[in-house]
């Protein structure tokens, strides 16, 4: 089943002037940790409405939810009929579309995820953050410092305020595994690292049998967001990357026994969607004279650029030049939100913003209705990608949640 009805009153409730706005306390990618503590009642801060599991039994001794990065909402409704794995999840469980939270991109959203903090609180307010205190940006995941005060070294304070829920849910008896295509080293989660789609499925379905009930496991799957960023989402590349993907899940569906298949909950969603640019018309922001005037700089002189990503811009701007840049910026169409404004809006969340967030949060926070801007100077191949997101375009915005018993999909 497809809710149409939650799909229609995210767009009446959120949508303004043809962006999305996140529902935080409503239909969020940001309430799906709650939603997943709450099926083995162990707490969590907000769960999604009860009616995401409408015809959905939830008392089940294991819950695997699979994220597949990037796969929006608007593909999934293009795709469903094409692709026989996403038909039988829509016709046998139940899908309800959600929104993302802001900035719709992995940094934010998958942190969002694996904590339960909203970015207001956890801090990492883009694919690239700078760090007033330490006068650096860096990478959010990794850490790694892109300019500033010691290039190439890895800045810690990337990792302040991000506490993950693995060590909470462990204390509540839950046996918790994480499936990813790289090693990150988290307290309270068996991690295990694939290399390639081949055979994922029957990996995902090994780690899911072997695990000890109650049990939570997480698979991580970047392939579909990749090939998006590099061919756009209607490309031939983008659906035989979704084919495989759940070709892949079908495999895991059909490798549990039927007994462990009875008792899993299986939950498959997206941390956002991509809409797709033209690079040929994507927007260099280094070329604006009165834009790169405008800017902070390092104490090696150097302007403030790094921070955010393409579709979520944070300008670090000297005193008073708020005004003088939204002018420069006024032939495009970008919406710009002060800290203020971006925090009266909620856009970061409707939480108690953190020190850090105000700290890494810019002057400005630049959106454009369907293109990228960055800075070509630095980083010129960013603006040769098609499949971007971080904004509130309605394909980057609008997320699914399926939820259905493993056993169904049979």
């Amino acid at each position: 089943m497809f809710r149409e009805d939650v799909l229609r009153g995210l767009r009446d409730e959120y949508e303004d002037d043809g962006r999305i706005f996140p529902a935080y306390g409503s239909y969020c990618f940001a309430s799906v940790p709650g939603t997943i503590r709450s099926v083995f009642d162990a707490g969590g801060r907000r769960s999604l409405p009860d009616d995401v599991f409408t015809g959905v039994d939830t008392d089940a001794e294991r819950v695997v939810a699979v994220v597949v990065d990037g796969y929006g909402l608007d593909s999934w409704r293009r795709d469903r009929e094409a692709v026989p794995f996403l038909d039988r999840l829509t016709e046998r469980g139940t899908v309800t579309p959600l929104t993302s939270c802001f900035p719709s991109e992995t940094a934010a959203a998958m942190t969002t995820f694996e904590t339960g903090d909203l970015p207001c609180e956890h801090g990492r307010v883009g694919w690239n953050v700078y760090e007033p205190e330490t006068d650096r940006t860096f990478l959010a995941f990794t850490g790694e410092v892109k300019s500033g005060d010691e290039e190439g070294a890895v800045a810690d304070e990337a990792f302040d305020g991000v506490d993950y829920h693995y060590e909470d849910l462990a204390a509540a008896g839950i046996d918790c595994h994480k499936l990813e295509p790289f090693e990150v080293a988290i307290p309270g989660v068996t991690e295990r690292v694939y290399d390639g789609l081949d055979g994922l499925g029957e990996r995902l379905a090994d780690v899911t049998t072997r695990s000890d009930a109650p049990a939570y496991v997480h698979a991580y799957l970047d392939h579909v967001d990749r090939v998006s960023h590099h061919e756009g989402t209607e490309s031939d590349a983008f659906r035989e990357t979704v084919a495989t993907v759940c070709g892949e899940l079908s495999a895991f569906v059909d490798g549990l026994d039927d007994e462990v298949a009875r008792e899993t909950l299986l939950l498959v969603t997206a941390d956002h969607g991509h809409v797709n640019t033209d690079p040929e018309r994507n927007v260099d922001l280094s070329g604006r004279e009165r834009l790169m005037e405008a800017l902070r700089r390092h104490a090696d002189g150097t302007p403030i650029r790094m921070s955010g990503s393409p579709r979520n811009v944070h300008l670090h701007l000297r005193d008073g030049a708020v005004p003088e840049v939204r002018e420069a910026l006024s032939d495009l169409d970008v919406t710009a939100f002060t800290r203020d404004e971006a925090l009266d809006r909620g856009l970061f969340g409707d939480r108690e913003p953190s020190d850090r967030f105000r700290r890494r949060c810019g002057d400005l926070v630049v959106t454009h209705r369907d293109l990228g801007t960055w800075f070509g100077d630095v980083e010129a191949d960013e603006l040769d990608l098609v499949g971007m997101h971080g904004g509130l375009h309605p394909e980057e915005m609008l997320v699914p949640f399926a939820a259905v018993r493993a056993d169904r999909l049979r």
